[in-house]
């Protein structure tokens, strides 16, 4: 049995049968539409000229081809891990002879934002991206509270329509956890160039209803009108029920190289599992495409009889106006030490090392290199000097350097 019906939940059900898993599948949800893909959601959705179409993984008929049974708009609300039993919200229960949980996050909410929720929205469903393109036109007044990917992206979709688009963001920068502080310059730059205005520092600590528009009223004085708000903060694990359950939980749901939980019965997978990482050495919990998609394939392996440890290096992308930027490893916890191009230009890459070893990197417009940098990462590269600056690359300059202080 999967609880959860989202991507992760999805794509482990398919691998199962792919993997040759004969027996029976159910996928159990809050969720009422069939597992999709999520990325377009704040791009693609919002600004396409039709009718947009929803990213499924795979079509209804193709479901029923697999023999996968799903139980949609319910709830697991308890696990009975001694009888093997999940609770759901409709009184009704399933049994299981391996559980595997894919329940991902809830989106973090703001208090002082509850006076004006009729025009708050979280972009975290289809319905949600749907609500939100109906609304985003020509001159609305949008505020988005948070620079990270999510409100950067519905930011760029926004503007592209006409809207009139503020970020607020609390940090000192957009993007803080994913680029360094000259990246976050160059991109900060490149959305006000479009007309989108970015106040970092700044949070909400009080709002108003008002007859036509909400109020913000922000921490240094300032004030804000709105038609419409959407927070994208990020989210908390939906791990309650497994905590109830007694399973190891914190920060997620608590598993092993192989998407195994303190219970060897029980699997988790997606947004909700805090994952041991093989390349990094650590324990951490990814809100990614690709974790959703490797996780699955783990946790599907080692149902099927052939495990294979989680051993991947993290990725993420965004799309923003033309520009495709995409990020591999953690490059912040190492230093910038290589750089082919300068922020700005078509293709940029740079390499980020931490005692000589090649732990991430950041690129514009250069996805296969992006592509090949994994592997060197998930090898423990070192970059050879000399063979770099042959491919083009220079040590990271001190015109980059004092802007990155």
């Amino acid at each position: 049995m999967i609880v959860g019906a989202g991507h992760a939940g999805g794509r482990v059900a398919e691998r199962l049968r792919h993997g040759g898993f004969t027996g029976p599948i159910d996928v159990a949800g809050a969720e009422t539409e069939l597992p999709y893909e999520r990325p377009p959601l704040s791009k693609g959705v919002l600004t396409s000229s039709g009718v947009p179409a929803n990213a499924y993984l795979l079509s209804p008929a193709r479901w029923n081809e697999i023999g996968v049974r799903f139980h949609l708009g319910v709830e697991a609300v308890g696990i009975d891990r001694r009888e093997k039993i999940v609770a759901l919200s409709n009184d009704a229960s399933l049994s299981y002879r391996k559980l595997v949980l894919a329940t991902g996050l809830s989106p973090r909410r703001i208090r002082s934002l509850e006076p004006v929720a009729a025009r708050i929205f979280y972009l975290r469903s289809f319905s949600d991206a749907l609500a939100l393109r109906g609304r985003i036109v020509a001159g609305t007044r949008l505020v988005l509270v948070g620079a990270g990917l999510i409100g950067l992206e519905v930011a760029a979709s926004a503007v592209k329509v006409g809207a009139a688009v503020t970020v607020l963001e609390a940090a000192d920068r957009p993007l803080s956890r994913l680029l360094p502080p000259y990246l976050s310059q160059w991109l900060a730059d490149l959305h006000e160039r479009a007309g989108v205005r970015i106040l970092c520092g700044r949070q909400v600590v009080l709002s108003k209803a008002l007859s036509a528009a909400g109020r913000l009223h922000l921490d240094d004085g300032s004030m804000l009108e709105a038609d419409l708000v959407v927070v994208g903060i990020g989210g908390t694990p939906n791990d309650r029920i497994a905590g109830e359950a007694g399973l190891h939980v914190d920060n997620g749901i608590v598993v092993n190289e192989f998407g195994q939980t303190s219970d060897p019965d029980v699997f988790a997978a997606g947004d909700v599992a805090a994952h041991e990482n093989r390349v990094f050495g650590q324990r951490w919990r990814l809100e990614s495409w690709k974790n959703a998609e490797d996780q699955a394939a783990v946790v599907a392996s080692y149902l099927c009889g052939n495990p294979s440890p989680y051993s991947e290096v993290p990725w993420f992308w965004t799309d923003q106006y033309d520009l495709n930027i995409q990020v591999a490893g953690v490059p912040s916890i190492g230093e910038p030490a290589y750089e082919r191009g300068k922020p700005g230009d078509r293709a940029y890459l740079a390499y980020f090392t931490t005692g000589g070893r090649l732990i991430g990197a950041i690129g514009v417009g250069c996805g296969r290199d992006i592509r090949i940098v994994r592997e060197m990462i998930k090898a423990g590269a070192r970059p050879d000097d000399a063979e770099l600056i042959r491919k083009g690359f220079t040590r990271f300059g001190d015109e980059l350097g004092r802007q990155a202080s």
